[in-house]
């Protein structure tokens, strides 16, 4: 039987990175962080959470609490968004060559309902809801405790290193996603089994597996 393939949902799923941006500076604006432009994405994500809040003033115990903020306010803002280029192809490509898809998210179950319906691909077989976007670890080894699955039958996907810690703490097969929040050259300092650069180049790789 085919592995599954359990996605990381905000970042390798749904293009969230405007959006965050857009609430962070809010947040940023009031509580008197140094504001974020469009065009410094790019060499952000190619650093460290803890240098990104150097540069950006944040200090470093507060991010958790900037983050939950964030996550809470674009809940309402999910179901509009687009799906990344190339993901619902995927989707539907894996889903029909008889792979088994999942995803794990700390969205809200009806955001993320409406979000797969508005982008016509609700054909997940396993959908995991967190109340916490930073326990990514206990995420993966919830999941495949509470779905009777062992490490070695799943393929995680992540758009940040952290995913790839998680996915090797649960010794489980790692994909990081380079079109995400991590530049690839972030991703690669953690070690995944392989890179996507791009949607498709999962469909390469878990065919070879």
């Amino acid at each position: 039987m085919n592995k599954v393939i359990l996605f990381n949902f905000n970042g390798t799923i749904v293009n969230t990175k405007l959006l965050a941006l857009d609430i962070y500076n809010r947040i940023a604006e009031k509580d008197g962080y140094k504001k974020m432009d469009e065009k410094e994405i790019p060499y952000l994500s190619t650093l460290s959470i803890r240098d990104r809040c150097k540069i950006l003033n944040v200090p470093i115990y507060k991010m958790p609490v900037v983050g939950l903020k964030i996550k809470q306010r674009y809940q309402k803002h999910i179901p509009s968004l687009n799906s990344v280029p190339g993901i619902n192809e995927l989707v539907h490509e894996l889903k029909q060559r008889g792979f088994r898809l999942g995803f794990l998210t700390s969205n809200s179950r009806d955001a993320t309902t409406q979000f797969l319906r508005k982008n016509s691909i609700d054909v997940f077989d396993y959908k995991h809801y967190s109340f916490n976007p930073f326990s990514k670890t206990k995420d993966i080894s919830s999941f495949l405790k509470s779905n009777g699955l062992n490490a070695n039958e799943i393929i995680y996907i992540g758009d940040e290193v952290r995913d790839i810690k998680a996915s090797k703490k649960n010794q489980v097969c790692s994909i990081g996603a380079g079109w995400g929040y991590d530049s690839v050259e972030l991703l690669k300092k953690g070690e995944p089994d392989y890179i996507a650069e791009e949607p498709n180049d999962i469909l390469t790789i878990v065919t070879k597996l």
